[in-house]
This record gives structure tokens, C-alpha cells and sequence, in this order.
């Protein structure tokens, strides 16, 4: 008979019924933002280069990728729909308690909310000192952790998950995991503006007939291809009923 978790599944249930037991929801139904990383990166930069002295505060929100603990401050690393930034926690900040709560009791994939002002780093990058966290989200199962190291100018990630049967399988990790996949499902997606789908086609089957009619696979799917006379292109848009994009029409 299989376990119904495996070993590091079972570890985060037990995080999880350890920080309920501190009086801490690990799935609240209410969460706060103010900035996306990326808009919180470019209000610290313009604020930095106009030269106002005041700190930049924001609250932000995403999934745990990295942490590094060094003894009294940890950074990490989330990540929203927009990119990553970094946090820097600090025990004179928030505590020892609550920074020994952050480095058990949170894991990867965990989503969490943070506030604080923004600075930069020694190294030059922007980041958050964090004042004050809570969780929005445990993650139960592991993502597939990846490694990522900047060479020659260029992200470059290790031990991500690349096999395609598995990423096909599990595109719930596929999305998690990999930043480009998301972009792609962002693409196409779009509403006109112009459609990725409806240009591509239109670059490789343009048609030359002065019309296009119902087809009985069209039918079956409950569409039709309609093309203009003038353009002599296909829309292929999933709004196709509001579409005015010259891409589609």
C-alpha cells in the first residue's frame, strides 16, 4: 500500500499544523498589496534618480523562490506575475522569534506578504527590508527547485524542470516553474492587441480565396472562419464576435 504523502510532503503538514498551533491561518482569506515587484523596483529607481531622500514603502506579495539564512538576517527571494525581488529580514527588524519563524516554518512555494522600504544593496540590487510578513499560502507539495546563476549577462537556470513528457503532465509545475512558459500562456491569451495566434497564421496560411465558409469541423465547434475580401485574412481570435484588431480582420 502507497503512503498517501511522500516524506517532504509530510514535513510541510506538520509545519503547517505547527504554525496553526501558534494562532497563525495558513490559508487567510484577505491579503494586501501595493506594489508588483517590478512597479516597487521602478518607484525605489525614480525616486533614487530625482533624488528624494524620502524611503520608498511597499507591501508586496508572492511565492518564496530562495532563501539564504546567515545567522540574524536571512534574504530571500519571491516572485509575482511580474518578476522577483528580493527581501532582506533582519532580526533587529522583526525579531529573533519571528525570523526563526520565517527560516522553519516557510518553505518554497510558499506565498507571502511583505512590507517595508525598499533600498539597495551592497551589490547594487533592489531590495526590500522587511518590517513585517505573514503567509498567504503553504505549499504542501514541492515545486521543482531551480537553481539560477547569471552568466555573461544572461539568467541562466539549473535543475528546472525541463523534461517535456513531464512538463506536458504536470503543466501546473510546468507554469510554477518556468518563467518563459508563463510568458507563452500570457501571449496567447491576449485579447487582439494584436492576437500572437491570429498573426502567426496569417504570416503562414494566407489565403488567396475571396472568402471563407463554414466548414463542418467549424460547425462542430460551434465557429466560423470568416476572411475579408479586401485583406484576405483569416481571424483566428477567440473574441472574434468584438474583434477589431487589423492583426485578425
Amino acid at each position: 500500500m502507497t503512503a498517501k504523502y511522500t516524506n517532504l510532503e509530510q514535513i510541510r503538514l506538520d509545519k503547517l499544523e505547527r504554525l496553526r498551533q501558534r494562532g497563525i491561518e495558513p490559508y487567510p482569506t484577505r491579503a494586501q498589496r501595493t506594489h508588483t515587484s517590478l512597479q516597487a523596483i521602478h518607484a525605489f529607481e525614480a525616486a533614487e534618480a530625482a533624488g528624494n531622500s524620502e524611503p520608498v514603502k511597499a507591501t508586496l506579495a508572492g511565492r518564496i523562490r530562495s532563501t539564504r539564512p546567515m545567522g540574524k538576517i536571512t534574504f530571500a527571494h519571491i516572485e509575482d506575475g511580474e518578476g522577483r525581488v528580493q527581501l532582506f529580514l533582519r532580526a533587529n527588524e522583526l525579531g529573533e522569534e519571528q525570523l526563526d519563524l520565517f527560516n522553519r516554518e516557510f518553505d518554497l512555494g510558499d506565498f507571502v506578504q511583505a512590507s517595508g522600504e525598499m533600498f539597495r544593496t551592497r551589490t547594487g540590487e533592489v531590495t526590500l527590508r522587511v518590517e513585517s510578513f505573514r503567509l498567504l499560502a503553504k505549499a504542501v507539495t514541492p515545486l521543482p527547485a531551480a537553481k539560477d546563476q547569471v552568466v555573461d549577462g544572461e539568467l541562466v537556470q539549473y535543475a528546472t524542470l525541463s523534461e517535456p513528457e513531464l512538463r506536458y503532465r504536470q503543466r501546473y509545475a510546468d507554469l510554477a516553474v518556468n518563467q518563459d512558459v508563463r510568458q507563452i500562456f500570457r501571449i496567447r491569451s491576449l485579447r487582439c492587441g494584436p492576437c500572437a495566434i491570429s498573426s502567426i497564421r496569417t504570416a503562414f496560411w494566407r489565403s488567396r480565396r475571396p472568402c471563407c465558409s463554414r466548414s463542418t469541423a467549424g460547425r462542430r465547434r460551434g465557429h466560423s472562419r470568416r476572411t475579408t475580401t479586401s485583406s484576405n485574412r483569416t481571424c483566428t481570435c477567440a473574441f472574434r464576435s468584438s474583434c477589431t484588431s487589423n492583426a485578425c480582420w
